[in-house]
């Protein structure tokens, strides 16, 4: 598991709740066991070939060869340099690049032409299966005839600055990228069997918009695309957890595309507006963005949802939490995985003006620093968007 780690601001009830939440919706998520789940219905024993992109691609690939035994005939990977390096594959026929995101970069295309090499190379009688996740877009990058590198980085740049949704980004990138929009299904259109099973990091879990669709060459795909897992699990996993502890989910929003702000201002309305005196939890998730255009503030769409949350909530007397979450442990340019904070950790005047401050720069990373709030555990190895919680604790809770 990986390692969360805590500001010396956190309180004690916090920090064991946060530690205990994050893992369990990092466990509900691990892509090596969802994957393994998804592969005890694969019928016929045939070799069979794993092309694997994206920042979950080694634990799919580790949990599909354990499963496939002497069947396994040989796997390309594509993953993040800061996972890949520590790879540790006993096959010799298993081949790993690390590349980069969320800006694709040279290294990036060569893994891509390393890719279509054995895509090509697969025996039209084997199987192939094609391990997709979050963070796939930009590493399977293969720019079309005179489209640079460098216009789709600045594209891609310039989208993420404004805040644009994956979805909108990949609907670009399909236009600059020969394999997207189906252009790996073509590369694979000689082997009869071949299928693709994604760790979703799309609200709604849009085979065709989820890595900016490789393999969905046709509607419906030749190859079957099967979702292992996305934000709904993280979700379920989130208000299983707030049972298990003895809180009330008394509200869930699933599938938020909005501004972080927004979000958080919404996530803290919802629960204000409870007012039992048991504890309670309003539950998010989703993919909230950030436009910091014209902004030099170090923040993320997870922190600015938290503090944007915690300063709606400040204005109350009752007890309060903020937990924020980005499931691939990188919350954009903050480098954070998310936030935790609490009434007070915010209770004084000059705190609450520093926030607002921060929210009206994108300078969210300070403020969660200063405040002790920040979260960090580096890469999780899986990417299934971002969750929050908002906690309004019972009068008899313990502090």
């Amino acid at each position: 598991m990986v390692p969360i780690r805590f500001k010396s601001g956190v309180p004690s009830r916090e920090r064991v709740m946060a530690r205990d939440l994050i893992t369990s919706v990092l466990q509900a998520t691990d892509p090596r066991e969802a994957i393994l789940r998804h592969l005890q219905r694969l019928p016929n024993a045939i070799p069979t070939h794993l092309l694997a992109f994206g920042k979950a691609s080694i634990a799919m690939c580790d949990g599909a060869i354990e499963h496939l035994g002497p069947q396994f005939a040989r796997a390309t990977i594509l993953a993040p340099e800061a996972i890949s390096l520590h790879a540790q594959f006993k096959s010799k026929l298993v081949q790993t690049f690390s590349c980069d995101h969320p800006l694709p970069t040279q290294r990036n295309i060569d893994a891509t032409r390393a890719l279509i090499e054995h895509a090509r190379s697969i025996p039209d009688d084997h199987r192939v299966l094609v391990l997709i996740s979050g963070g796939a877009s930009a590493m399977l990058c293969m720019p079309r005839a005179r489209v640079t590198l460098g216009q789709i980085r600045q594209t891609t740049k310039d989208m993420l600055t404004r805040g644009a949704s994956i979805g909108e980004l990949n609907a670009v990138r399909s236009q600059l990228e020969t394999l997207k929009g189906g252009g790996l299904a073509r590369e694979l259109a000689h082997v009869a069997d071949t299928r693709c099973y994604l760790l979703s990091d799309v609200i709604g879990d849009d085979p065709s918009i989820i890595a900016s669709g490789p393999m969905h060459d046709a509607f419906p795909p030749r190859s079957p695309h099967t979702i292992i897992a996305g934000n709904n699990t993280a979700i379920d996993s989130l208000a299983a957890w707030c049972v298990r502890s003895g809180i009330e989910p008394v509200h869930t929003q699933r599938g938020v595309i909005c501004g972080a702000a927004d979000a958080g201002t919404d996530l803290a309305r919802h629960l204000i507006e409870h007012t039992a005196e048991n504890t309670v939890a309003v539950l998010m998730g989703g993919e909230p963005t950030v436009d910091t255009h014209g902004s030099d503030g170090i923040g993320g769409p997870m922190l600015e949802l938290g503090v944007s949350a915690a300063v709606k909530l400040s204005e109350q007397a009752f007890d309060w939490s903020v937990l924020t979450l980005t499931t691939d442990g990188v919350d954009g340019p903050s480098q954070a995985a998310g936030m935790v904070i609490t009434r007070s950790m915010l209770s004084a005047p000059i705190k609450q003006q520093a926030a607002r401050l921060a929210l009206q720069h994108h300078d969210t990373r300070s403020i969660c620093d200063t405040l002790g709030a920040t979260i960090n555990t580096g890469p999780t190895g899986t990417n299934v968007n971002d969750i929050a919680v908002a906690i309004r604790w019972g009068k008899n809770t313990q502090a």
